[in-house]
């Protein structure tokens, strides 16, 4: 049995693909309302919790969203070709060394509980549009 916990987000960005041909629209610069969403599960539940939906939010919201909401994505190192692959992989990667520096720090709650569960990061979604997604599967252990 595994528990599985979707988070949603939501920002507003501008972007553009500088390595498209010169008449592809999306070489302009254009803005998307972005919905992220993190997929994390675990087979143990601490408290009957996979972990706590707030500490989801605080990393998403602190590193992710406070960041990168109503900016031109091009100019963050990492995502100079802000692709919805290349923002999904780029907000994993900083998710899971913050959530990390977060859950583990030995003032967490639930740090003393931290062997006995072992959390996963499966997936992250990045959708553009209604019909424009990138689903990023990683099963990368927090």
């Amino acid at each position: 049995m595994r528990y599985q916990l979707k988070k949603t987000f939501k920002m507003e960005a501008a972007h553009f693909l500088p390595l498209v041909d010169d008449e592809h629209k999306c070489k302009r610069v254009h803005g998307h309302s972005y919905t992220l969403t993190f997929f994390i599960s675990s087979e143990k539940l601490i408290d009957g919790m996979v972990c706590d939906f707030k500490d989801i939010s605080f990393v998403v919201k602190t590193v992710i969203i406070d960041v990168l909401d109503h900016r031109l994505l091009n100019d963050f190192p990492g995502l100079e070709n802000p692709t919805a692959e290349n923002l999904a992989a780029y907000c994993a990667e900083i998710f899971v060394h913050e959530f990390r520096m977060l859950y583990y720090r030995p003032t967490h709650p639930w740090y003393k509980d931290r062997k006995k569960q072992f959390i996963s990061l499966d997936a992250v979604e990045v959708k553009e549009t209604e019909t424009s997604f990138c689903r990023l599967e990683l099963n990368r252990h927090l």
